[in-house]
């Protein structure tokens, strides 16, 4: 795992740490905390054991490759952000008035931005961009992180929609 993949993902451990604190201020449900803490400590100690970052981390190239990460990683929140207001304006006026802003479901895709994100990097990593000479074509691969990022949740929908078309057909047969 490369060093920013590493912090990205401590950064989600730590946002999930602060919601379900949040959570059981809000519901003071000891027992659905406990569970969140065992899962979430587990996510820690499985990250430290087998991702671990060395101290001596000895930078390859100009490090320029670092940059293009930070913006493919930034236009990929961005889509997801963007995602949110979408669905929230496509409503009648009516119904935007009447719904509350909820900022959980503001912040959730950015929770979620690393399981988005780890394959959209590992499809750019070989790749040579020079963010001096930024092209149609190179612009073309912020659009796609963005487009990742706009349609993180509907990827999610479509794989909880076939897996309980999957098991409604189980039912059906049986």
């Amino acid at each position: 795992m490369t060093p920013i993949m590493f912090y990205i993902t401590i950064a989600s451990l730590a946002g999930l740490s602060i919601i379900a604190v949040c959570r059981l201020i809000a519901y003071k449900n000891a027992g659905s905390f406990a569970v969140q803490v065992i899962i979430l400590a587990s996510g820690f100690f499985l990250l430290f054991r087998f991702f671990h970052i060395p101290d001596n981390i000895v930078p390859k190239g100009d490090g320029a490759g670092i940059y293009f990460v930070i913006i493919l990683y930034f236009f990929m929140l961005l889509g997801m952000l963007a995602s949110y207001a979408y669905a929230h304006l496509s409503l009648p006026k009516k119904e935007r008035k009447e719904k509350e802003f909820d900022w959980g479901l503001f912040i959730a895709p950015v929770l979620a931005s690393p399981i988005v994100f780890i394959p959209l990097l590992a499809a750019f990593q070989n790749e040579n961009i020079d963010l001096k000479n930024l092209t149609t074509a190179k612009m073309m691969i912020f659009l796609v992180a963005f487009q990742n990022g706009f349609f993180w949740k509907e990827y999610f929908d479509n794989l909880r929609k076939e897996k309980e078309k999957g098991e409604n057909v189980q039912k059906v047969s049986a």
